[in-house]
């Protein structure tokens, strides 16, 4: 009997020993899951703050090209009111110098426009 008994308690020092090995490597897992789950956390932070910053700048291009298709159109409905040919026959140097100034000042918007979307991928 005596030989029983000490068997079942080196079974129960065993198997003591193996859950305490056990907790023990659980443990470290725990804790590399918690270091791992801060790190997503901040990781899925910052996506979402950049997201809401991509979000404004999209809505401020919307806005701009909104702006710009409302300009193009006042300037589309000259073109439609006036006869340009026939005005560039009769004043050619009136028309000739109204229309450089004009494409150069669009062309001067859009090389600014363009700096200014290089910036925002910088």
């Amino acid at each position: 009997m005596a030989k029983f008994l000490i068997g079942i308690i080196f079974i129960m020092a065993a198997g003591g020993w193996f859950l305490y090995n056990k907790n023990l490597e659980l443990v470290e897992l725990n804790n590399a899951y918690e270091v791992r789950d801060v790190e997503q956390r901040a990781a899925i932070l910052a996506i979402q703050n950049q997201m809401e910053t991509t979000q404004q700048a999209i809505q401020n291009l919307q806005r701009k090209n909104q702006e710009y298709e409302t300009q193009m159109n006042e300037y589309l409905d000259v073109f439609r009111r006036h006869n340009v040919s026939k005005l560039a026959s009769a004043k050619p140097g009136m028309i000739e110098k109204r229309f450089n100034d004009a494409t150069k000042g669009v062309f001067d918007d859009i090389e600014e426009i363009s700096i200014s979307i290089s910036s925002l991928n910088d």
